[in-house]
């Protein structure tokens, strides 16, 4: 019995030993792989920075205005000092009530009669009017 004990013992020391170096093992091989992503975002970062500052060089005023002189002449820049009075805008296109249109359309454009104060009010229905409560 005791040589059964002794033999049970050891399987169980040796079974926790190799769980113990399976989650040793497996901790190892995930901190690795998430060292390896860690460094693959900051690649990452780094390309997106390298390229907005490539972008922010590529749109600078003083670098797109001899092209745009060059390649688009039929533009006219405009400048700060540049002013026009009120009569020089253009006339905008004037836009109707289109909602107020379709109303006149239907007739519904004339005023509604509403209530007022000199009217006596309508007769209570039936159902709104409930019996006075007895008293006991």
């Amino acid at each position: 019995m005791i040589r059964f004990l002794n033999i049970l013992a050891a399987a169980a020391l040796i079974g926790s030993a190799v769980y113990a170096y399976t989650i040793k093992y497996q901790t190892i091989y995930r901190s690795d792989q998430i060292a390896k992503l860690t460094r693959q975002i900051q690649q990452e970062r780094d390309g997106l920075n390298m390229q907005r500052a490539e972008w922010e060089h590529l749109t600078r005023p003083d670098r797109l205005a001899p092209l745009a002189d060059k390649y688009l002449p039929e533009l006219d820049m405009t400048h700060p000092n540049q002013m026009a009075t009120f009569a020089q805008l253009p006339e905008r296109a004037q836009r109707g009530d289109e909602i107020g249109k379709k109303l006149e359309a239907l007739g519904l454009s004339e005023p509604t009669n509403t209530p007022s104060a000199t009217r006596p009010p309508a007769p209570a229905t039936p159902a709104a009017t409930t019996p006075p409560a007895k008293k006991r």
